[in-house]
């Protein structure tokens, strides 16, 4: 049995337990993010992403024949241009524009499958500066703000009755910075 001092010293020892229980812990968290050097690149609609692409150049529909060139602009809006904003420590950036998946080095062209038919890119509405196969053109960034990334397409004049098919070709854009 325990006597008096005996709970007196068990009492004490829980006391002394239960104070340290209540003692308090402190420490810090480190909060971190680190942008890299970079650019985003959206159309007009919508921020682009590898799975959407960045756009289209729907040249809609025609028949068998045609006497001037078939014109189109980039994106659904119409607006003919990507968006391109690069932080601040990009001062400058260059995109290329291969040939296409039907190209043949100096022309790009849209497939049906069996047939194909040449189109060419420009930087301006008129079709007075081209995007060659491969040729990089070079933008500057100033003050954060979006840079306009214009395309717009033109499809050859063609005289003669070609087939009926959906006509396409797949592009690759590079942006380098």
């Amino acid at each position: 049995m325990m006597g008096r001092h005996g709970r007196v010293i068990a009492t004490a020892t829980l006391l002394l337990f239960t104070e340290v229980a209540s003692a308090a812990v402190s420490g810090q968290i480190l909060a971190r993010l680190t942008l890299i050097a970079g650019c985003e690149v959206t159309n007009a609609t919508s921020p682009a992403s590898p799975v959407d692409g960045l756009g289209s150049l729907d040249f809609g529909q025609q028949g068998p024949t045609w006497n001037a060139p078939i014109k189109a602009s980039l994106s659904e809006a119409g607006s003919g241009q990507l968006n391109v904003a690069c932080n601040p420590s990009v001062t400058g950036f260059t995109v290329t524009i291969d040939g296409g998946a039907h190209g043949d080095g100096t022309t790009r062209r849209l497939s049906n499958g069996r047939q194909t038919l040449p189109y060419q890119l420009f930087l301006d509405a008129s079709g007075s500066q081209s995007y060659s196969i491969g040729q990089q053109h070079n933008f500057a960034v100033t003050s954060g703000a979006q840079i306009p990334i214009p395309v717009f397409g033109s499809v050859v004049a063609n005289t003669r009755a070609v087939p009926a098919g959906v006509y396409t070709d797949t592009l690759t854009v590079t942006l380098d910075w």
